[in-house]
């Protein structure tokens, strides 16, 4: 009887142990979540990861018990660890038909971003094109390499030469110098992007709107909790703005 009793004790204690690891493992996962983003992207992420959207993705998990961990890559780099399942996810991607083949959404955007077509300051035709089907064909167009611009966007591009470079003061850079015929800026970020360098928004010229992006958390298929805090991060913005903070995170 008394070998039958520590035989139970032996398996309580067994038993024990393996729930406090379970927890401390579940703990650890539910209390923090670490996500890429683009380090080039301003107002909604600088190069240190700051921005509108990350301090909207701080509130949305806060209010959910999660602390946000930030790791900044170029755009390329971010859309790579999401697909590996190197990171559970990264954010200001835009949901529409092929990322949405790439990527697991939420049901919740971040924000809404618009991207216009932008000029050269002495262009003489742009005031009078209406949308992105006034463009002409054969057009030299300035794109953000691995960006996404739309699902009209993908109708017309095999209309234009499309030149794909790493930052937004290459494209300013080369608008004004007319290397390019026009280019596709988030209007946020050419905003932003002008002032930093010193320009005045007369130095480009902007046209018709393009698209305007719904902007997401994009999570891996195939890492293990990219369900759970997809599911979390919808919860957690639900609250903020059902609560009045979103509003007010939306000002740079």
């Amino acid at each position: 009887m008394r070998l039958l009793h520590q035989q139970i004790l032996q398996v309580i204690v067994l038993l024990s142990f393996a729930l406090s690891v379970v927890c401390q493992a579940d703990n650890g996962r539910t209390h923090s979540v670490t996500l890429a983003v683009e380090d080039s992207w301003p107002p909604f992420a600088d190069s240190n990861g700051q921005g509108i959207s990350t301090s909207i993705l701080e509130q949305a998990f806060s209010s959910v018990g999660i602390t946000l961990i930030v790791k900044t890559f170029p755009y390329a780099r971010v859309l790579s660890e999401i697909e590996k399942g190197t990171l559970v996810g990264g954010y200001n991607v835009t949901r529409q038909a092929s990322t949405e083949q790439q990527f697991l959404f939420g049901t919740q955007a971040l924000l809404k971003a618009p991207a216009s077509f932008y000029f050269p300051a002495g262009h003489l035709q742009a005031q009078a094109y209406k949308s992105i089907a006034d463009i002409p064909d054969g057009s030299t167009i300035g794109l953000i390499i691995n960006y996404e611009y739309g699902n009209t966007f993908e109708e017309h591009n095999h209309r234009f030469k499309t030149v794909r470079v790493s930052t937004q003061e290459q494209i300013i850079n080369m608008l004004r110098v007319g290397r390019l015929d026009s280019a596709i800026l988030f209007d946020a970020v050419a905003s932003h992007t002008l002032k930093s360098m010193q320009l005045e928004p007369s130095s480009i010229l902007k046209g018709p709107i393009n698209h305007t992006s719904d902007i997401y958390v994009a999570f891996s298929h195939i890492h293990k909790d990219a369900q759970f805090f997809a599911d979390k991060l919808d919860k957690g913005l639900e609250l903020i703005k059902a609560n009045g903070q979103y509003e007010s995170l939306l000002q740079p």
